[in-house]
């Protein structure tokens, strides 16, 4: 249990259990999990994925839950302050669409993602436990999933970046949107 404790992760999945505490044989390690569930030291947040406090981070619980994924659209253009209407929702792209309830009530909206966008990394990074959309990412994720989203704040958005970025969805109306986004950003600058 300390190896989990030293770690600057609080959620953990089985298979990072069965790393971290070097267990191969999958009925010893269950053995493990139920024994730790039991003392509380270990606490259930989704099937195979589990918190060692009752305070983790719900961005953390959110990208453990289903893998891979990483947090954007309205979450992160909260995050960095380009939206600013309160949601307790979570959202997450994923490779499937779905909705699941934290054991604390908060929802975690995951949104779907072609493969080849999902998993390149451009434009996404680590931060504290979790992955999370650049302020671009989360444009061209929110452009992609609403087209008709009004975005409130983008002015902090670098212009180049947001091109670069739109052109991994490879969708041309996507681009023309985030096109006309650029050219407002830049009206603006002047």
């Amino acid at each position: 249990m300390e190896i989990l404790l030293l770690s600057s992760q609080t959620i953990f999945t089985v298979d990072d259990l069965a790393v971290l505490w070097k267990i191969s044989d999958r009925s010893k390690l269950w053995e493990s999990i139920k024994y730790y569930l039991r003392t509380g030291r270990l606490r259930s947040i989704q099937r195979g994925v589990y918190s060692t406090v009752d305070d983790y981070s719900p961005l953390e619980a959110a990208i453990k839950i289903f893998p891979p994924a990483y947090i954007s659209f309205i979450t992160a253009l909260a995050f960095h302050g380009a939206y600013f209407q309160y949601t307790d929702e979570i959202h997450v792209m994923g490779q499937t669409s779905k909705r699941i309830d934290l054991p604390s009530g908060r929802p975690i909206i995951y949104h779907q993602l072609k493969k080849e966008v999902l998993l390149n990394q451009n434009g996404v990074s680590k931060n504290e436990g979790y992955w999370i959309a650049s302020l671009e990412r989360a444009i061209c994720d929110t452009s992609y999933l609403e087209p008709n989203f009004v975005f409130e704040n983008v002015d902090k958005a670098n212009a180049e970046e947001l091109e670069r970025l739109s052109e991994l969805y490879e969708n041309r109306a996507l681009y023309d949107r985030i096109q006309k986004l650029i050219s407002a950003i830049l009206e603006k600058e002047e």
